[in-house]
């Protein structure tokens, strides 16, 4: 099992938030989300209940799930297509960026290999490997990390809720656009908030110990802090790519959330996080 694009993205657009005055409750929000223009719209939930938040068909993929959990600081990955679970918290990626210590020279030469590639070779390499390994990422590891910002662009309303809008640069190059609402107008409880912002602190170790392992893998991880993140985001924009992946909030369901939506499989295999497919 590996750490995918869309597994980052799930955990860095849910940190950010606002303080809210509501007192208690619990809360769900679902998502519609596309890839890409044309795509059926599949359906994203997140469930937040005490001190866990259960993301269920994270980036819209059925089989799977994302559930953090604020007492054990961790995140457990739910693979229901191959019945596994992936654990992420501090001592793993420790022990990742000990293994990539180890593979980056590899890495770094595989980088430049691809890099100097011409298109042609390149697609044909591409054709051979399938879509299991990216070429445009290994390439991207032999480049030197670019640093990531947030632009303030403007206010607008998503869904009736009026929202502050927010772009993630990469250098010079708009790599997504989030609209960020303030939990008072999606109504959501102090208890929520509060284990959001746990979620947001939780996210903020884990990106500056695990910045060197995502620039040898060609990722970029946004070291974002709660000031400019605030808010929860309602809208999301991928613009790394021309037919732009989208999640936009479609329901606020603010009633008890049932236990049994936040429990995980116990007759899934753990397998270790790994560095490599």
């Amino acid at each position: 099992m590996k750490i995918s694009n869309r597994m980052v993205v799930s955990l860095v657009i849910w940190a950010g938030l606002a303080f809210p005055s509501i007192a208690c409750g619990d809360t769900v929000l679902e998502y519609q989300v596309k890839e890409g223009e044309a795509s059926k719209a599949k359906t994203q939930s997140i469930a937040i209940k005490k001190d866990q938040i259960m993301v269920k068909a994270a980036g819209g993929d059925k089989n799977l799930d994302l559930l953090y959990r604020h007492a054990s600081e961790s995140v457990v990955i739910v693979d229901h297509r191959k019945r596994k679970l992936m654990t992420v918290d501090e001592q793993e990626v420790d022990r990742i960026n000990q293994q990539a210590q180890k593979v980056q020279p590899l890495l770094q030469g595989l980088g430049k290999q691809v890099a100097s590639m011409s298109p042609d070779k390149r697609k044909k390499l591409q054709e051979l490997l399938g879509d299991k390994v990216s070429l445009d990422t290994i390439a991207r590891a032999a480049e030197p990390p670019v640093p990531t910002r947030l632009e303030q662009t403007g206010v607008k309303k998503v869904a009736g809720i009026q929202c502050r809008t927010v772009r993630v640069m990469q250098g010079e190059t708009p790599i997504a656009q989030v609209c960020l609402a303030d939990t008072t107008a999606l109504k959501m409880s102090n208890a929520d908030a509060a284990t959001i912002r746990a979620l947001f602190d939780f996210y903020e170790r884990l990106a500056a110990k695990s910045q060197g392992v995502a620039s040898q893998l060609g990722l970029t991880l946004p070291n974002i802090s709660a000031d400019e993140a605030a808010g929860i985001p309602i809208e999301f924009l991928d613009l790394s790519r021309e037919n732009a992946d989208t999640m936009t909030l479609h329901r606020i369901d603010t009633s008890p959330v049932s236990p049994k939506l936040m429990q995980i499989p116990s007759d899934y295999e753990a397998v270790p996080l790994s560095l490599l497919p």
